[in-house]
């Protein structure tokens, strides 16, 4: 059975775009960046899922309506699903789970620097190549 996996690069109305750092307790990929998002239950479409995980990790909420789909990427049995969210509050004020010990606000191009190095998260270098390839 395949798996699936939604997260949303969630940039605010500055055009900035929130990078979170998971914590070293992380079962995946402890202390890499990360976006908000997570596995997708049965029940729920990825729009749902993201939303829910985008308030379940930074206290943010999002309208599943208003996402913009970027790209679907198959790993073996799981399949990522990236989806942009914009906020419309510049400030929105971020309250972080226990998966994340950090966050920051940063501009695409800064994303986009971010480095790639062995081991990381497919996903994190999936958003690299996919802001790199867009600009």
């Amino acid at each position: 059975m395949t798996k699936i996996v939604a997260k949303a690069l969630v940039r605010n109305s500055k055009g900035l775009y929130l990078v979170l750092h998971r914590s070293n307790t992380h079962p995946l990929f402890p202390e890499h960046i990360d976006f908000p998002g997570g596995e997708v239950e049965p029940e729920e479409t990825p729009e749902v899922a993201v939303a829910r995980e985008i308030q379940e990790e930074t206290g943010l909420s999002v309208n599943p309506n208003k996402f913009k789909k970027l790209f679907t990427k198959q790993y073996g049995q799981t399949t990522h699903i990236l989806f942009e969210a914009k906020l419309a509050e510049p400030d929105a004020k971020i309250a972080l789970s226990w998966e994340h010990k950090d966050y920051r606000w940063i501009t695409p191009e800064e994303l986009k620097r971010r480095p790639k190095f062995p081991g990381a998260d497919p996903y994190y270098m999936d958003v690299v190549d996919y802001l790199t390839r867009e600009s």
